[in-house]
């Protein structure tokens, strides 16, 4: 897909993934950028993993900044006040995934073109919201798994190539840094390091 929906010399985002259960972008920050202001989703999960770089996710309704090295992933369920930025000396980048989608591509789209814009993304409330411990912020596991494939694993669904080729037996390759979505079991070639993400 690599739609790209705001490039900038401090910001660029790529939509990878359209689909009703994942929207899935790739983010780069330079340092110091801004982020997404404190907030909360009422009916969908927001994950990130940071691919390079260190993200600092902000969380409850103080906004208590959590720093993210490369590697890590982060998992924030429905109704957990939460924001992020960039609050480094170095450049960032990171993949983002809603799920459900809840229209977060469109949205984006929206906001790139100048169009009124609203998905589900909501002031945090006055009370009533989730405890500020509840995302997961570590080692990937769940919806997100690293994975490092041997040649003759099988393969399929929804990955991110994360280090070397995605070469699969029937002669199709994928190089790292890369979206890869594939119908059905496939064997590898050769050994790669990936994200299986499953929402």
């Amino acid at each position: 897909m690599n739609e790209v929906m705001g490039d900038g010399p401090d910001r660029r985002v790529v939509l990878l993934c359209e689909h009703d259960d994942l929207h899935a972008t790739w983010s780069f920050f330079g340092p110091g950028r801004d982020g997404a202001d404190l907030h909360v989703h009422h009916h969908h999960t927001d994950m990130f993993y940071v691919l390079e770089g260190e993200f600092t996710l902000k969380l409850g309704s103080v906004g208590e900044e959590v720093a993210a090295p490369a590697g890590t992933f982060i998992r924030v369920p429905p109704m957990v006040v939460h924001g992020f930025r960039n609050a480094s000396d170095a450049d960032v980048r990171y993949l983002n995934f809603h799920a459900p989608g809840m229209g977060f591509a469109s949205f984006l789209r929206d906001l790139r073109d100048g169009r009124p814009a609203a998905y589900d993304q909501h002031d945090p409330p006055a009370d009533g919201v989730r405890d500020p411990s509840e995302p997961h912020i570590g080692a990937p596991g769940g919806e997100v798994e690293e994975v490092s494939g041997e040649a003759g694993a099988e393969v399929t669904g929804r990955l991110y190539v994360l280090e070397g080729e995605l070469a699969l037996e029937d002669g199709t390759r994928t190089p790292a840094g890369a979206w890869v979505e594939l119908d059905g079991a496939h064997a590898l070639a050769a050994p790669v390091r990936y994200l299986s993400v499953r929402p």
